[in-house]
């Protein structure tokens, strides 16, 4: 609570600062309208935050919120150009003091104009973002090859998808037009990598119909995420939580998946196979349930292994250096934040990358690789900016 209060308190500070901006340059009806419009935002804040059971279940809070950070990154925008100012009103102050001077020490109206200008720049991109970036689907292709693939496995494909969020769900034309998309990709396999849902499995029974059409030749798999266990959720008690639990896995067999649960499964072509492995969620500052160990206890060390597991932390601190050879893993979890800047061959660059040194995309290390797909839904801030919900689709080859 007195995080939340330090957090409130933090937001106003920039609120009071930034206003001198808007106070400098604009009439009394605009500070007025100003005032009011924040003084919403907040009242509604303060109201579902103490007054309302599962806030994490609103999604009146998750438009307020958005509302508040949109707002809250043009206000920095704002503060970034006074600041520098106000440094310089400073020090006029005080020499005018030594010097016994009366001074001329009001903001520029000049700067008070650019800063709004600038930071005004995010609103429409953001919103942007919200209305039309979250469901601008994007299938990127990678072709990988192994020295040690089985033959009767070169050319096989595998649609990699990741975080769902059924949660965050709005829109059924756009998420059957998604799923059409993965099913014309018509690959050999499809790997989910964990977070169906943002709390409970009540959250995909809406879906169910859409979800049922995914189609595969052999086989749909999925692993869990952090936000599949209801950890994030009040449930009441512990044994509803189990029951909730419970249910999401049943659910997702009931669509034809196989959930995998640090356990393993053989894909077999022309007497040949590759092994498919699944572990739950294993993450560096989450849950670190996954035991990889287990989940390969049945297999041989010159088997063909492909990984499923949600956080790509944990090929970054256990897999890529485990004694066996993992060929490739398969994560998600990260969403490339749902914000940054990609354009093919020239940058590459989101927030995210300070948190997760493999956040987005395909990297090689140790003659072993990591696909990190950018999500599929949404959490939190309900849109995409720069990063698009993503649909992999991995082509293996034998070199």
């Amino acid at each position: 609570m007195i995080r939340l209060f330090i957090f409130l308190a933090f937001l106003l500070i920039v609120d009071i600062y930034s206003f001198q901006a808007i106070k400098t340059v604009s009439k009394k009806k605009v500070r007025l309208t100003y005032i009011l419009i924040n003084g919403i935002l907040y009242f509604l804040l303060f109201f579902q935050i103490f007054f309302i059971e599962n806030v994490r279940e609103s999604a009146l809070l998750t438009y307020n919120f958005t509302l508040l950070f949109i707002l809250f990154v043009s206000k920095t925008i704002l503060i970034i150009f006074l600041f520098p100012e106000d440094i310089l009103r400073v020090i006029k102050f005080l020499f005018s003091k030594i010097q016994n001077k009366k001074i001329n020490n009001s903001r520029r109206k000049f700067i008070s104009n650019l800063s709004l200008a600038v930071a005004a720049i995010p609103i429409p991109i953001m919103i942007h973002g919200i209305t039309r970036g979250r469901y601008n689907f994007k299938v990127v292709n990678h072709e990988i090859g192994f020295k040690d693939l089985p033959k009767s496995f070169d050319g096989y494909t595998i649609t990699h998808l990741s975080d769902f969020h059924c949660g965050s769900f709005e829109s059924r034309s756009k998420l059957k037009y998604a799923i059409n998309l993965v099913n014309e990709q018509n690959s050999n396999l499809i790997a989910f990598t964990g977070d169906f849902v943002n709390n409970t499995f009540t959250e995909i029974l809406p879906w169910i119909d859409e979800f049922k059409k995914i189609n595969s030749k052999d086989g749909k798999f999925s692993i869990l995420g952090n936000h599949d266990y209801g950890d994030y959720y009040d449930w009441g008690n512990e044994e509803n939580k189990k029951l909730g639990f419970k249910k999401l896995i049943e659910i997702q067999n009931e669509l034809g998946f196989k959930v995998l649960r640090d356990e393993s499964v053989h894909i077999k072509k022309n007497n040949e196979k590759i092994s498919l492995v699944g572990v739950e969620n294993w993450g560096d500052g989450f849950k670190k349930k996954g035991d990889i160990d287990k989940a390969i206890n049945d297999l041989d060390e010159s088997d063909f292994k492909i990984v499923l597991s949600h956080d790509p932390s944990h090929w970054d601190k256990i897999l890529v250096d485990h004694k066996e050879k993992f060929n490739l893993t398969l994560s998600g979890h990260t969403h490339g934040m749902q914000f940054g800047i990609e354009i093919p061959g020239f940058i590459k660059w989101s927030p995210v990358k300070y948190r997760y040194k493999y956040w987005a995309g395909l990297y090689k290390r140790s003659n072993q690789f990591i696909n990190v797909n950018r999500g599929f839904g949404v959490l939190g801030f309900p849109g995409r900016v720069g990063i698009w919900p993503e649909i992999t689709v991995i082509k293996l080859k034998k070199v």
